[in-house]
């Protein structure tokens, strides 16, 4: 408070890294767009060992079978993918991938979530710019509790953390977005100047040096045997984490053969995400109800048979609209397949 009266009397003397700063008082318009420095690619999907394997072997096949690959293994957060941008150290903007090429101003949302650090302590002299990417995402608990308040106050629920992690970042108002129980991930550099680490592995670690929030999970594995084991490892693992992980991210360790790897137009050809099968239980509908949201639209949702299923108890399912209810020829008391 003494600061917010002292920066209140003298302007001049707030400073982006401030933490008055974490809330904006002003509401955005629009969002500007920004053009990313380096692309922010997707990543190609495998959906079995098989396909993982043959993502191994055209990475061998490209290099040459005597290089000496690692690769790093890393949780995929099923989160919104964002970009920080510092400055001589001083976070300056923050923005989502959009299409890749170009995303949306966010800073002013991204700077409201605590674990985002506005200053980090580098060295001015060795780094002038650093751009980190990282996903924005909302524990399990904490989603169902803003649902809940949020039905509480005739607002429509939201479907999962994901979709309720990126309308949280993409509010026109930062303090509605301050209220949002948001956090986040930093995996990769997208930029800096200039590089000083060679590996992936060794810049994890320089960047939870440097104050920013990695998952500890993230493992360096020195041969293809040791990924297919963190694939077996996390496939029924994951499920006891507090937030959504819907595959393993495996990356090629050494930055000189992913450069030499390089890219498609979409996907990196170093980089690959694991995809694990959806979960799906049985279960009983017990009952349809009608919520009726803040605008009068009414959203028929079905009450389940409490069943656990991806580490939450799902007890509410959407049905969407009458035609969805009339096309599945959902009733009361049928027997419904639901996945997550």
């Amino acid at each position: 408070q003494a600061l917010v009266e002292l920066e209140e009397k003298h302007p001049e003397l707030i400073v982006p890294d401030s933490p008055t700063q974490r809330v904006g008082g002003k509401v955005a318009d629009r969002f500007v767009p920004v053009a990313h420095k380096t692309p922010m690619l997707s990543l190609d999907n495998t959906y079995n060992v098989e396909e993982l394997a043959e993502f191994h072997n055209r990475v061998m096949k490209n290099l040459g079978a005597d290089k000496d690959v690692s690769y790093v293994v890393e949780l995929k957060i099923d989160g919104l993918g964002v970009t920080l941008t510092y400055d001589d150290g001083v976070f300056v903007r923050g923005a989502t991938r959009g299409d890749g090429k170009t995303g949306e101003d966010i800073t002013l949302n991204l700077k409201t979530i605590k674990s985002i650090p506005l200053q980090i302590p580098v060295d001015k002299n060795k780094i002038s710019r650093l751009e980190v990417r990282g996903e924005v995402y909302m524990d399990r608990d904490e989603f169902h509790k803003l649902n809940e308040s949020r039905i509480a106050e005739g607002e429509a629920a939201f479907a999962n953390p994901r979709n309720a992690a990126a309308g949280s970042v993409r509010l026109l108002d930062p303090k509605i977005t301050s209220a949002r129980p948001l956090n986040v991930f930093i995996y990769s550099l997208g930029y800096m100047e200039p590089v000083l680490y060679q590996t992936q592995d060794a810049t994890l670690q320089a960047l939870r040096s440097l104050g920013f929030r990695t998952n500890p999970s993230a493992k360096l594995c020195r041969n293809f045997e040791e990924v297919l084991r963190m694939v077996e490892q996390w496939r029924d693992k994951r499920s006891a984490l507090p937030y959504d992980v819907d595959g393993l991210v495996v990356k090629v360790n050494e930055f000189r053969f992913q450069e030499e790897l390089g890219s498609t137009n979409k996907h990196p050809r170093w980089a690959v995400a694991y995809k694990y099968e959806a979960e799906q239980a049985v279960t009983e509908v017990l009952d349809i109800i009608c919520q009726v949201g803040r605008t009068g639209a009414i959203t028929p949702v079905a009450v389940l048979q409490p069943v656990l299923i991806s580490g939450s108890t799902v007890s509410r399912a959407t049905l969407h609209n009458e035609d969805e209810i009339r096309r599945k020829d959902i009733r009361i008391g049928d027997r419904v397949v639901i996945e997550k």
